[in-house]
């Protein structure tokens, strides 16, 4: 035990390292800068909020359940709560807790330690993750998160029940946030928390909002092109799918699926087959 503690402490240093040595991951470029980012607010006790808005496939959920797994090793020796909401419990809250079962399992650092305790809360030594549902409907008022809170998909959680269940579970030690999900309305939690985070780093410098688009995975990633090329082909690249879940791009909340240009585009269409078209 004595010649693996100096290997053992190299890799709690870095989530990337980690990752690549004990879960056998390889983090692609653009996931490392918000590992070691949200990783450092931890550690320091910054109670920093951050907003990660990657599109559709391209490695959220993996680099999530990696950094969940380097956090829950490195305080394996001390009392830290984290929290994961996602906006429902099946399948969203049950598939987020298979991920991190899965790196858990194949860690090769913590394979035979870490255990389930209930349905949804897994311990390793004395840190904790516990997974919950974010529908407006769920009983969540009284969990903790001293380390770590995360909101996955947070564009589908509703500002009322992230304010009044959520929030609360990080106030008393002001624990690190991290706001995960896909562009959609400038309405969304996912957006009021982007423009506040893009505040906090106008007045202080530090990153806090990681923002990619299918070009940026594809630069990476020569398969993603493909699938994205033929999505857009069969939808056009204005079409609010491809805007959205693709290109990270808001999309006006009033205007929803059929903007005025749109609308006028079916309608222009329709006159042209000899009828016109009732937009409700």
């Amino acid at each position: 035990m004595t010649e693996f503690m100096p290997l053992y402490k190299k890799l709690l240093r870095d989530p990337v390292v980690f990752a690549r040595h004990a879960s056998k991951t390889s983090l692609r470029s653009y996931q490392r800068g918000v590992a070691e980012s949200i990783v450092d607010s931890v550690v320091n006790e910054r109670g920093l909020s951050f907003v990660i808005i990657f599109p559709r496939q391209s490695g959220k959920n993996e680099l999530q359940a990696q950094l969940e797994a380097y956090l829950m090793t490195l305080f394996s020796n001390f009392p830290v709560e984290m929290i994961k909401v996602s906006p429902t419990l099946l399948p969203q809250a049950l598939n987020a807790m298979r991920r991190f079962e899965r790196v858990m399992r194949k860690n090769t650092l913590v394979e035979q330690v870490w255990k389930k305790e209930a349905g949804n809360s897994y311990k390793l030594g004395e840190a904790r993750i516990t997974f919950l549902s974010g529908a407006p409907e769920s009983n969540i008022v009284g969990a903790t998160a001293s380390g770590l809170l995360e909101v996955d998909e947070a564009q589908e959680v509703t500002i009322l029940k992230y304010d009044r269940d959520v929030a609360p579970m990080s106030a008393s030690v002001c624990a690190t946030r991290a706001f995960w999900g896909t562009a959609w309305t400038s309405s969304t939690l996912l957006a009021r928390e982007l423009r506040a985070a893009r505040a906090d780093e106008a007045c202080d410098g530090i990153r806090r909002v990681f923002t990619l688009t299918a070009d940026d995975v594809a630069a990476e990633v020569s398969a993603y092109r493909k699938h994205v090329d033929e999505r857009v082909a069969h939808l056009g690249r204005s079409h609010p799918l491809i805007r959205t879940q693709y290109y990270s791009e808001e999309i006006d909340s009033q205007g929803g699926m059929f903007p005025p240009e749109r609308i006028a585009r079916m309608r222009v269409g329709a006159v042209g087959a000899g009828s016109e078209p009732s937009v409700q």
